[in-house]
């Protein structure tokens, strides 16, 4: 079960197709944005929903092109693009639709397998247009250094998480080039990622091995339970897997988890997972996102990110 939301295109990177992106509504909880070690290869068979965004801006430096808008919004950026050229680096956003907007600025500086704090943003224009970009850290903010270009359109009180990450290596554009996928915590179009009272939501995603782990899929469990958790809208002959660019909610019962993934052939989730195991803290009412992400199959790593109030 996964209800899709269409954001605005911006200026995208030669090659990139449009990205159907999963939303998260608000939520309640907080925390680290540290990434958790863990290793080990995934694989299998998987269909999902494919999809790519970005973001962009208004307000800052020199001569803007319009006058600022009044909507508002936070914005924090997910780093999980390693490339060859790129092997897990930092990278830098810019407000702008690119380095050279006269009206851009630097949002941050984001380290590799880590978030950024929320920042404040203004839309660009009166209706409420806004671009960022992404580079990788120490080079040019120019075209050919840009990993991503995104826009998005704001009301106003809109708070999203934005993750940047790799494309398909054997796409033939600049070495630099990446995607990445924006979830809206608040003014969502649905409600499949609110919160639940009295448990907890957790929502976990793939997206960043969708090239490094070809055709990786894999089911969600706890440790030492018995059997696979059921994903929002798994019956009892109907299986969600975990892949592609599929952002999986589960409603959790409320705790410390030792959540893992394993892979979806056999299904079975016994024993050692194939990634993680990880521990979410999931209060009652709280949200919370799990990214599983790595430079190579041998080295997948997972990201707790609680989803702030």
């Amino acid at each position: 079960m996964g209800v899709l939301r269409r954001h605005r295109r911006g200026r995208a990177l030669a090659g990139f197709g449009t990205v159907s992106v999963l939303l998260l509504a608000a939520c309640s909880g907080g925390g680290s944005s540290k990434s958790s070690d863990t290793t080990a290869p995934g694989s299998g068979d998987t269909a999902t929903n494919v999809t790519t965004s970005t973001v962009g801006g208004g307000g800052g430096n020199g001569q803007c092109f319009t006058d600022p808008g009044p909507q508002k919004a936070r914005v924090r950026f997910v780093n999980l693009f390693s490339n060859v050229t790129y092997p897990g680096g930092d990278i830098e956003v810019r407000q702008g639709f690119s380095g050279s907007d006269p009206c851009g600025k630097k949002l941050a500086t984001v380290k590799y397998g880590e978030a950024s704090d929320y920042v404040d943003v203004t839309a660009g224009d009166s209706s409420g247009n806004w671009d960022a970009a992404a580079y990788p850290a120490g080079v040019p903010t120019d075209e050919d250094h840009q990993i991503i270009s995104q826009s998005e359109t704001w009301k106003g009180g809109e708070q999203i998480t934005m993750i940047v990450m790799n494309q398909d290596p054997s796409s033939g554009n600049k070495p630099s080039a990446g995607s990445d996928e924006v979830f809206y915590e608040t003014n969502s179009i649905n409600h499949t990622f609110d919160a639940v009272s009295g448990k907890a939501m957790v929502a976990i995603g793939a997206q960043a091995l969708q090239y490094t782990v070809k055709d990786g899929a894999w089911d969600a469990g706890i440790v030492g339970q018995s059997k696979c958790l059921p994903a929002v809208g798994d019956t009892e002959t109907t299986k969600s897997a975990i892949g592609g660019t599929t952002q999986l909610p589960y409603v959790l019962e409320p705790g410390s988890l030792n959540l893992g993934l394993w892979k979806s052939d056999p299904g079975t989730c016994t024993g050692a997972p194939d990634i993680g195991p990880v521990t979410v803290d999931a209060a009652a009412g709280s949200r919370t996102f799990v990214f599983a992400y790595g430079p190579d199959a041998n080295h997948i790593k997972v990201l707790v990110l609680p989803i702030s109030s």
